[in-house]
């Protein structure tokens, strides 16, 4: 699979299905190369794999990477079922959940995910992936990997911190480069240990997160799902207050739900592969 590096085949506890993750708008930077291969990163880690089946990867790291980096990483201990029961399906939940068998909610890097989404404010997925690729391809530490591949790390807060402002509009962040700049001097000067708050309860990582220039709810409940494995968080965006208004009558129904925020991903993931019912 890879040139020059391990090839490992990883069974897995959980059903996982790479090209829904890919696509399901919590992440920006995986990519699926040729013949279904995939490249993540995590931090310092790169990954390339490909699905075998629903319970099976092919994956370049060893055993003991798998289980320390990408175990995590793709939250496979979760019992996701179990943290949805109580949830009331119908047949429009019924459906996504179908639809999206296999999503995980990716326990991402903190800093990345605040930047990611402090970026992604007015923006489309595609236009949000361009604007953190060229952020990385600009400050980003280079890795050559066995894929004889030059993968560019996400950049490190002194990078953003030290970057001109006029640069960092020419990777397409426009007036959200104050947000970028703020959030990387908290960070330097200790205002927001991004590692520490995982010991806050929801509403104070909340607060913590919201002092942030440009950080509002949005932005706070993604980093908080998608970083800090916050399952109760419900970002809400156009498309879920379409699906609130065409199935659930206007009323959201998230408060009433365990692990509201896997089952808000499975809806959003559910609306972006069926637009016209949600645009008519």
């Amino acid at each position: 699979m890879v040139r020059g590096g391990e090839v490992e085949r990883i069974e897995l506890s959980a059903e996982l299905a790479l090209p829904k993750i890919v696509e399901s708008g919590q992440c920006f930077r995986p990519v699926r190369l040729e013949n279904g291969l995939y490249r993540l990163i995590s931090g310092q880690n790169i990954l390339y794999c490909r699905q075998r089946s629903p319970h099976e990867l092919e994956i370049s790291c060893g055993k003991e990477e798998w289980e320390a980096v990408w175990v995590p990483y793709f939250d496979l201990k979760s019992d996701y079922r179990a943290l949805c029961e109580t949830a009331e399906e119908n047949a429009f939940l019924s459906a996504a959940l179908e639809h999206g068998r296999g999503l995980r909610i990716l326990r991402q890097d903190h800093w990345e995910m605040l930047i990611s989404f402090l970026l992604s404010q007015r923006k489309s997925i595609p236009a949000i992936r361009t604007s953190i690729q060229k952020l990385c391809g600009r400050y980003g530490a280079v890795r050559r990997t066995a894929y004889e591949e030059a993968v560019f790390l996400f950049p490190t807060p002194e990078a953003l911190r030290k970057a001109e402002p006029e640069e960092l509009c020419s990777c397409g962040l426009g007036y959200r480069v104050s947000y970028v700049k703020d959030a990387a001097e908290k960070v330097l000067c200790g205002a927001l240990p991004l590692q520490d708050l995982e010991a806050l309860d929801d509403e104070a990582l909340f607060d913590q997160l919201c002092r942030v220039r440009g950080v509002g709810k949005k932005v706070a409940n993604c980093v908080m799902l998608f970083a800090y494995g916050r399952y109760e968080r419900v970002p809400s965006d156009v498309w879920i207050q379409r699906i609130v208004e065409k199935k659930y009558a206007g009323r959201e129904p998230f408060s009433a739900w365990r692990g509201a925020g896997i089952l808000q991903q499975h809806l959003f993931y559910y609306a972006l592969k069926h637009k016209e019912e949600f645009t008519k």
